[in-house]
């Protein structure tokens, strides 16, 4: 089921299938978000949820009991149930179940939420811990975006800008790359998503923009800054494909992805989220057209 919400400068339409972001359009009609070709990449924005990335093996553990979990978990791939609606705001919910339990241990509920106002759109995760026990998690959005976003512009016409001078590298299984040493901008390419995500934890910036370089115009992402901030884009050995790639995700993550924090025991996990007994946490960005 898909809900619409809109203001007088922006229309965003959700679907409850993963409480997912379908499409994000301007007063003139102008499409930003991603529209999912399955030859390429077949998502929007999904929701992660209870995992970013997964573990090496594709298992964990979860006080010494072992569990499979799909690449960024199962919240992307379940029916989220609408809890409001208005013309401005939509708020959806997924609660755990027995089918989550074999695959994830905990009780929790997870909210998303969606407001629009002006030319900015909030997107905000709320998890509660109904349960007697601490659950741990992470989470963290996906949007993609369209780069580029009009005919007769290329991929190349756009480039990465952070809000502050960031150094950015890359440490692959047999070498580092620096993508970005003290700067602000990083140059768009296809080949510069040969060697998948690059992250930022913890940046000294709040937001992070797609910018046409020679318009001007961008999609800008505001972010907590205490988490990660990652970019990805599809690539492929068929040139075919990934010329088809064209979009740009701009990823606000809780923290580092699963594969960087040292175990697969999941409370053993360095920078999950860690939820007492009865308390809630809430994680939220801001998509801004300019």
């Amino acid at each position: 089921m898909k809900t619409v919400i809109s203001s007088e400068k922006l229309t965003a339409v959700i679907d409850s299938f993963g409480a997912e972001l379908h499409s994000v359009k301007d007063s003139g009609g102008t499409e930003y978000l991603w529209q999912a070709d399955p030859a390429v990449w077949k998502r929007h924005a999904p929701v992660l949820f209870p995992f970013i990335c997964n573990t090496d093996s594709g298992v964990y553990t979860a006080d010494g009991k072992q569990f499979k979990l799909a690449n960024h978990g199962f919240a992307r791939d379940n029916e989220f149930t609408l809890v409001s609606s208005g013309n401005s705001e939509a708020e959806f919910v997924l609660k755990s179940s027995e089918d989550t339990k074999k695959l994830y241990p905990y009780d929790f509920e997870l909210y998303l939420k969606y407001s629009v106002s002006g030319n900015k759109l909030t997107v905000s995760y709320h998890v509660k811990n109904p349960s007697g026990g601490t659950i741990k998690f992470f989470i963290g959005g996906h949007p993609a975006f369209r780069v580029p976003v009009n005919g007769g512009e290329s991929f190349e016409d756009y480039y990465v800008e952070y809000e502050k001078p960031e150094t950015i590298v890359q440490e692959l299984k047999d070498r580092k790359i620096t993508v970005l040493d003290g700067g602000k901008t990083v140059p768009l390419s296809h080949e510069l998503f040969a060697n998948d995500v690059f992250m930022k934890d913890k940046p000294d910036s709040s937001w992070a923009a797609l910018v046409n370089k020679n318009t001007g115009k961008s999609v800008k992402l505001h972010f907590d800054n205490k988490g990660c901030i990652a970019v990805w884009s599809t690539y492929s050995s068929d040139k075919s494909v990934t010329e088809k790639a064209e979009f740009v995700c701009l990823e606000p993550w809780s923290s580092v992805p699963v594969y960087l924090c040292g175990s697969e025991e999941l409370t053993e996990m360095k920078n999950t989220v860690s939820l007492a007994a009865g308390e809630d946490y809430t994680f939220s960005y801001v998509i801004e057209i300019e």
